[in-house]
């Protein structure tokens, strides 16, 4: 019992299962971080040969008519598909969502204009019954791994693979991150760790709000267990610095993104992220372009795109015309920051472009947190402070925001887990 008390507490202050990571040794993350302290030695040639590589190694002897990419309107995937046109690779690029979502748009509106095959999945209305059925099959799929949230996903991917059966798919997790840095939010962990990193709060204060937020009730001495497991995670340690690169790399990295690839996996025989790869992120670190390199320039937000932009002017010219989801196109980058910044600011600021989220969190999702808690066992209750749960869940207004949607719903997943006989 202890065991699954720690287990829903680490769940709540990180968002994902961080279990699995506690006992291993971080030699990976631990090479990033010595690379670091090294001088810059890797150019933008490099890590573009580097990419290269990846996608030779990964697609030698495959039709090309069974590779595809997980395209959205981003510099991420961009990027992959310009270097698999620059090897001759016609991708099947599909996304998944709402038609109305500019990622969704801009993904159609780049297969049309080079003459690739384009799918949108997963772009059905939401129903309580239909979630509940990918929300039992993600979980069951991953063992318990990846949260009931992933259940979208789960649904793309079927339907992917059963239109078009792949052997090779490509993805851009990770993608973003190693450039632009960490951004806090409560969707990769509760503001716990933020708190925690910016000193905002003392340990103590800020491990017990958190509780609080969460509905979790420990006594001292499992609270004690908690904070050793705590501590023993390699993104809470002394320096603020390390402890965003292991942020980033583990939790946002092998945990969080890891729960999309192993539901891939799951439908497709090699799932390939490429910027998730030790060659490209080892290149990436004794580069100028990783944010650890950045942090200590005022307006270095400025340059993250200038590395996405040389790769597809090496790869595949013609994807710096189409605009980003954001509204401007990686060619006005090119034109100097000048022309950069004031696209920037209006599209964000004057012309307020209108974006949709892919999945929404809408009434239906109220209706069926509030519904299915009703079922949840008394096992699960030992944990979570069942009145304080109650009480707020019956004055919630909505929010799309799956992270907002992270306390209401974990103890209803910890619940399906168990249902799903899937606890040890």
């Amino acid at each position: 019992m202890l065991q699954n008390k720690l287990n829903n507490a680490l769940f709540s202050l990180f968002h994902h299962n961080v279990i699995e990571v506690l006992n291993e040794k971080f030699h990976f993350t631990d090479k990033l971080w010595s690379n670091l302290q090294q001088p810059i030695s890797v150019t933008e040639i490099e890590i573009s040969q580097e990419i290269l590589t990846i996608i030779k190694e990964n697609t030698n002897n495959i039709n090309h008519k069974e590779i595809g990419l997980t395209l959205t309107g981003g510099f991420d995937s961009r990027v992959i598909l310009a270097a698999l046109l620059h090897l001759g690779i016609k991708p099947i690029c599909f996304t998944y969502g709402n038609e109305k979502n500019r990622d969704i748009q801009i993904a159609r509106t780049i297969c049309e204009n080079l003459g690739l095959t384009f799918y949108n999945f997963a772009n059905v209305t939401p129903t309580k019954e239909w979630y509940m059925h990918w929300s039992n099959k993600t979980i069951v799929l991953d063992n318990g791994n990846a949260h009931f949230h992933r259940a979208h996903r789960t649904a793309a991917i079927s339907e992917l693979t059963e239109k078009h059966p792949l052997k090779v798919l490509f993805t851009g997790h990770l993608g973003g991150e190693n450039i632009r840095g960490l951004s806090y939010n409560d969707y990769f962990s509760s503001p716990f760790f933020e708190y925690f990193n910016e000193n905002k709060l003392s340990f103590d204060e800020n491990l017990k709000n958190q509780l609080k937020r969460y509905f979790i009730h420990l006594n001292e001495s499992e609270i004690a267990s908690l904070k050793a497991k705590i501590n023993s995670l390699p993104w809470m340690t002394e320096d603020k610095n390390r402890n965003k690169l292991y942020f980033v790399n583990e939790l946002i990295g092998k945990i969080h993104h890891n729960q999309d690839i192993r539901i891939y996996t799951k439908f497709v025989e090699k799932v390939v992220p490429v910027y998730m790869q030790s060659s490209y992120l080892e290149k990436l670190t004794l580069s100028q372009h990783h944010f650890m390199r950045k942090l200590n320039k005022k307006v270095s937000f400025l340059e993250h795109p200038k590395l996405y932009c040389q790769l597809i002017s090496v790869f595949y010219p013609a994807l710096l015309d189409i605009e980003l989801s954001n509204g401007y196109a990686p060619k006005d980058f090119l034109k100097g920051n000048l022309n950069y910044i004031t696209k920037r600011i209006w599209q964000k600021y004057i012309k307020k472009i209108k974006n949709y989220p892919s999945f929404s969190y809408d009434e239906w999702f109220i209706e069926l947190i509030k519904e299915k808690s009703q079922e949840i066992s008394d096992e699960i209750w030992t944990i979570y402070d069942k009145e304080l749960y109650f009480t707020q869940l019956n004055s919630i207004e909505l929010k799309n925001n799956e992270g907002f949607w992270h306390k209401f719903s974990n103890p209803f997943y910890f619940d399906l887990i168990n249902k799903n006989k899937l606890l040890p």
